[in-house]
């Protein structure tokens, strides 16, 4: 069964979330549901306790929705998006009720694939990021949604106060979207998913080393934390690691299933769980 191919022990992942030395609140959001497959970095903004509300509703809706999809890869993918446009419309709705001027949150997911366990979906929105290390070369999935990068320009030709500027987050008033993509994924494959507050103050070879050491990923991740607040702590960082070892093979799904998987609306509606929501 599907689900028990996502449930099974070729994989191996962990998760850390820290508020850092130099903030008061954590603003980041994280989800990992490892036999679900399903695994989420948010990193909120805007003022008060907006950014903490932002992450933590697009991580809730996201959940309830892969948790009550069948294990198609098609309902799931359709499930996934429209949560977070859910997500997207009740962040919109929440700030303009209290009048603030500006909420949101990135988005960087991983989402596996219950038949094929050498495919995975990536989402994103924002300046979160996903990586995969795979062998001695680590790649960024992503490209982070600025100003500069939507003007075509590098981050050292913008003016001041506009490097680093987003242009799209899960909650922004006008444009909104998802970048998304199928990656392939091998054994001994590490994918990182964080938010920017890791690698702004993480090396990129350091990293790198630190992966292809003989460490637990929860150590590895601990390790990342103290090294940012030993120096100067300077933001929340939030980060999952997933690590592949040998995959399974691919599973072979029924009639029905491929009927059903074809057509994903009539299967979503057949399982339909709206669950628990945050604002």
């Amino acid at each position: 069964m599907p689900a028990e191919i996502l449930a099974s022990k070729y994989k191996t992942a962990a998760s850390i979330t820290d508020v850092g030395r130099q903030r008061e609140n954590n603003e980041d959001a994280v989800l990992l549901l490892d036999d679900l497959g399903c695994y989420v970095v948010s990193d909120g903004m805007g003022g008060g306790a907006a950014g903490e509300i932002a992450s933590s509703t697009i991580v809730t809706y996201i959940r309830n929705a892969i948790k009550a999809s069948p294990p198609l890869p098609e309902a799931r993918r359709e499930r996934f998006s429209e949560a977070v446009y859910a997500a997207h419309s009740a962040i919109i709705a929440y700030a303009e009720k209290r009048e603030y001027s500006s909420m949101g949150a990135t988005l960087a997911a991983v989402l596996l694939n219950p038949w094929d366990p050498a495919v995975a979906d990536i989402y994103h929105a924002g300046d979160s990021r996903i990586y995969r290390l795979r062998g001695r070369r680590l790649e960024c999935l992503t490209t982070d949604h600025t100003v500069g990068n939507a003007s075509g320009l590098s981050e050292d030709q913008m003016p001041n106060g506009m490097s680093g500027l987003l242009s799209n987050v899960v909650g922004i008033s006008k444009g909104f979207f998802i970048t998304n993509a199928a990656i392939d994924v091998k054994a001994g494959d590490t994918l990182l998913i964080c938010s920017d507050g890791l690698y702004r103050q993480i090396a990129p070879e350091r990293i790198v080393e630190a992966l292809r050491g003989d460490g637990e990923l929860k150590e590895v991740l601990q390790e990342w934390v103290d090294e940012a607040n030993d120096a100067e702590g300077i933001d929340n960082l939030s980060a999952i690691l997933i690590r592949f070892g040998k995959l399974p093979g691919k599973y072979e799904p029924t009639e029905e299933e491929s009927r059903l998987n074809a057509t994903p609306t009539e299967a979503v509606e057949a399982d339909d769980d709206a669950g628990d929501t945050l604002i």
